[in-house]
């Protein structure tokens, strides 16, 4: 008998970890899974798609960085300082979308009417040719769907803008939280 209590006593151990790593792992994929972002177009006539997304702030502007491939947290935590998305990793270019833009025009409040301009910058990693750096304005250039949201330390927002201009178009889907901490540097909105 006593074999058999002594496999129940290590079994139990064993389940006791594996339940906490599972814990643990859905507490990590919890904090990667805030973050929902979608970015699809076209750069210069050339698809792309970036599913994957960091955001930072600063006052009252929010950088957004739709990235093709996951961005890592140390990639992530940078972006949160610098509102800077390196267009390469491991010498390879990559494809992806960055806006700078005032979701409340100075407020704190996020409005669809609010957002008078977008800095958009793209990289594609099929050339870097494909990129475009562009100030952006309204209506002839983009239109907010929707922007919802409290541009704050620790707030969060949503928002969809479309918009197209020569071969390249863009639809942007966001459900964001905003860093904790500002960056050093960003777009100033005035009010």
């Amino acid at each position: 008998m006593r074999f058999a209590f002594d496999h129940i006593v290590v079994l139990d151990r064993l389940s006791c970890r594996l339940s906490i790593a599972i814990l643990l792992s859905a507490f990590a994929l919890g904090g990667q899974a805030q973050n929902k972002c979608s970015a699809t177009g076209l750069m210069e006539g050339e698809k792309f798609a970036a599913n994957n997304c960091a955001v930072a702030l600063y006052e009252h502007s929010v950088a957004i960085w739709f990235n093709e491939n996951p961005i890592s947290a140390p990639e992530a935590e940078s972006f949160q300082t610098s509102a800077h998305a390196d267009e390469t990793k491991d010498g390879k270019q990559r494809t992806l979308v960055q806006i700078m833009f005032c979701p409340g025009g100075g407020a704190t409040t996020a409005s669809a009417t609010a957002v008078k301009s977008i800095d958009l910058n793209t990289n594609h990693a099929k050339s870097p040719l494909l990129g475009i750096q562009w100030a952006v304005e309204p209506p002839k250039d983009f239109k907010v769907e929707k922007m919802t949201g409290e541009i704050k330390p620790g707030g969060t927002l949503a928002g969809k803008i479309v918009g197209s201009r020569g071969k390249t178009t863009w639809n942007l889907d966001f459900d964001v939280k905003v860093p904790a901490k500002e960056a050093s540097a960003g777009m100033s909105c005035g009010k």
